[in-house]
């Protein structure tokens, strides 16, 4: 995977090179995340043809890892942005599908999510979630980042009237609706 990546990023970076592009333009790198969309293929898929039986399953933080390997394995360019293993809760659909299946709960999710950098995103929990509950989230997500050296965030999305195993009734064309998640 890091050498078909690495084959198509320095194609790209050639053809910028070779361009006749108006002085005022900088080329500052490349962003080498598979950046999530609910139009496009899931990165369960990639789990799942990497031996993962589904995401959520043993072996998922394993993939993670190795995944996230990939992406930050780019040579001979500049890397911006984020540049690792997004996994967006509300903006995969097989991770979505994952939520009403029961695949993961938000504890687990935040353990794959640890090896790659990224912490909870874009995770619905019940809109009525005690702030204590949700600082203990933060602060264990905190512990996590300070002790793995590995930045992570925590981008909840509290759904006012909706409880744990819930679907979400998200009217965008950018998110994926799924099951609401318990924080303990």
């Amino acid at each position: 995977m890091s050498n078909a990546l690495q084959y198509h990023i320095s194609t790209i970076k050639d053809i910028i090179d070779l361009a006749n592009i108006d002085k005022a333009f900088t080329f500052s790198g490349f962003d080498s995340s598979a950046a999530p969309s609910k139009n496009c293929a899931s990165m369960v898929e990639v789990y799942e043809q990497m031996g993962v039986a589904y995401f959520g399953s043993s072996g998922t933080v394993e993939a993670s890892s190795l995944l996230t390997k990939v992406f930050k394995s780019i040579k001979d360019v500049e890397l911006v942005g984020f540049s690792g293993l997004m996994l967006a809760l509300t903006e995969d659909t097989g991770l979505a599908q994952g939520t009403i299946r029961l695949n993961f709960d938000i504890r687990s999710l935040l353990t794959y999510r640890s090896v790659c950098g990224i912490g909870l995103d874009t995770v619905p929990i019940p809109g009525d979630t005690p702030i204590d509950k949700i600082a203990a989230l933060m602060r264990d997500t905190g512990t996590m980042a300070y002790r793995l050296n590995n930045p992570l965030t925590v981008r909840l999305f509290p759904v006012p009237g909706l409880k744990a195993g819930d679907m979400t009734a998200f009217e965008s064309d950018d998110l994926c609706n799924c099951a609401v998640l318990a924080v303990p």
